[in-house]
């Protein structure tokens, strides 16, 4: 019977110990899916506070143009203004349009989005573009932007809107802003026919 005994109590004490581990990784399972679903309500209070809650705070800017872009603008007007609208800081896809079939536009328009010019002069009758003014500063010597101002060249040349590249010294003559300006629409015109 001794046997009997020891068998039995190492019997019961194998059954306690699996229980007490049952026990605990029932206790441990249900901990670990509480904080898993703990983590997901801060991770969605979060998100609903984010919504709520602007991201970004943005302030107006006193004008949107540099200055040196101002005094080009007021030159071209007070000189040409009789003649053309300007407008500043017109981005590409306001004055061009993919010529790509449909499968490709959305690519051909992705790639103008982001590229504007510094000045556009529409006619005064129906708004059409006419010509495109960039103002060179050190900044297009960079090899990134020299890239850039070549691509969008391309992209105005090829849409029969000339580019007129003037440089920026950040004071500017009327009656010589009027000359350059000119002489580029006649540069590009001749190279037309």
């Amino acid at each position: 019977m001794p046997n009997l005994a020891s068998n039995v109590a190492a019997f019961l004490a194998v059954k306690y110990l699996q229980f007490c581990y049952n026990y605990c990784m029932t206790k441990l399972i249900v901990a670990m899916v509480f904080l898993v679903l703990l983590l997901i309500a801060v991770k969605l209070f979060e998100e609903f506070n984010r919504a709520r809650k602007p991201r970004f705070e943005y302030r107006r800017k006193d004008c949107v143009m540099t200055n040196a872009e101002q005094e080009c603008y007021h030159a071209l007007v007070s000189e040409m203004g009789l003649d053309y609208f300007f407008f500043p800081q017109i981005h590409l896809d306001a004055i061009v349009q993919p010529t790509a079939d449909r499968n490709d536009r959305f690519l051909a328009f992705r790639h103008i989005n982001q590229k504007s010019v510094d000045f556009v002069a529409c006619d005064k009758k129906q708004l059409r573009p006419l010509f495109a003014i960039e103002l060179d500063d050190k900044t297009h010597s960079q090899p990134k932007r020299v890239e850039r101002d070549k691509e969008v060249e391309r992209i105005l040349h090829g849409a029969g809107i000339p580019l007129i590249r003037i440089e920026n010294r950040g004071r500017f003559d009327q009656k010589r802003l009027a000359e350059l300006v000119q002489n580029g629409m006649n540069a590009f015109y001749a190279k037309q026919i």
